[in-house]
């Protein structure tokens, strides 16, 4: 079996899991809900989840109820962050309080958190509720702070930190679930955690990245520097010395809300000038291989070799003009 055949079957099963969720809430609650969970996705973090349960020697079905919870409250922060964003769209679809209307859609978002809960104790590990419970404590506090410096300069550090708190923590639970669920082993789960951290991280990096020079068009969200929130190549094209105050103004415009008026391409030379995309590029590399040593760890398998797999693919192999050869 090929990586793409074995990341194939393990998205169409999670897929099954997910269509398979016994909601038992009201349908005005239900439906929209269903409408989230079902609006496409990689399902990456649950797949993260798995591979990481099968590097410990564990079965990959046995991850389902974790890996559910954690999918759950993923997508009841995406709803909220709609929200917040004003997002029209989410994956190419009317964004959940377009299509519903905002107050049943925050209300939605809510219980998703709950359904999420409700998976984490199917579990009967505590280790895991305990995982999970952290998590969407550090999705909130990096919603917050994004909101919070929507529009404001920010050092690369404060950057960062709100790349791990919103993209990292996700990941950084999902390897160390697969961990727990596949295991024993308090240190195996740790060193699976790291790996996570580190591919969530750059994952966020590569998600800024993509939005300025292989942005889908499939996909209407407005634009980060639109909406005024940090990124990475922003960061580092103000801190250019090569940067020209013509340029600065222009970015500097849009980026305070001053003007709507931007053209792709003139960011992506900006980017591209400052060396901003380059330094971004390889600060995104930096994480995946921190990520990579992490799993050094461990025997090799083949699911420890699909997940090298994954990070050569996206990140080691990264070009921001070229969609990667996976599909997920």
């Amino acid at each position: 079996m090929t990586f793409v055949e074995m990341l194939k079957e393990k998205q169409e099963f999670i897929n099954k899991v997910i269509e398979g969720v016994d909601f038992d809430i009201h349908s005005l609650l239900e439906v929209p809900a269903n409408y989230a969970l079902l609006t496409g996705g990689k399902r990456l973090r649950p797949i993260i989840c798995m591979l990481c349960a099968e590097v410990v020697g564990g079965d990959y079905r046995e991850t389902k109820d974790a890996f559910l919870a954690l999918e759950l409250i993923h997508n009841g922060t995406l709803i909220h962050d709609d929200i917040i964003d004003e997002d029209l769209f989410r994956r190419g679809s009317p964004s959940v309080h377009v299509e519903f209307g905002g107050k049943r859609a925050v209300l939605t978002g809510d219980s998703l958190f709950s359904l999420g809960l409700k998976y984490a104790t199917k579990t009967g590990n505590l280790s895991i509720i305990s995982w999970l419970s952290d998590t969407g404590l550090k999705i909130l506090q990096g919603v917050v702070l994004q909101t919070y410096y929507r529009r404001k300069i920010a050092s690369e550090a404060i950057y960062l930190n709100i790349a791990y708190l919103k993209s990292g923590s996700l990941f950084e639970a999902a390897a160390a679930l697969g961990g727990l669920a596949g295991c024993d082993s308090g240190e195996a789960s740790k060193r699976l955690a790291n790996f996570g951290k580190n591919f969530g991280i750059a994952y966020q990096i590569r998600d800024d990245i993509c939005g300025v020079f292989s942005k889908d068009k499939a996909d209407l969200t407005r634009s980060d520097i639109l909406n005024g929130d940090l990124t990475l190549p922003f960061i580092y094209a103000l801190d250019s010395d090569s940067l020209s105050d013509r340029d600065k103004n222009g970015l500097m415009e849009v980026f305070l809300g001053r003007t709507e008026r931007i053209d792709e391409g003139e960011i992506q030379r900006i980017y591209e000038e400052s060396g901003a995309l380059d330094r971004s590029i390889g600060k995104m590399k930096d994480y995946a291989e921190e990520g990579r040593k992490s799993l050094k760890h461990f025997e090799r398998t083949e699911a420890g070799d699909c997940i090298h797999y994954l990070l050569d693919q996206y990140y080691k192999y990264f070009n921001p003009g070229k969609r990667p050869e996976i599909t997920i």
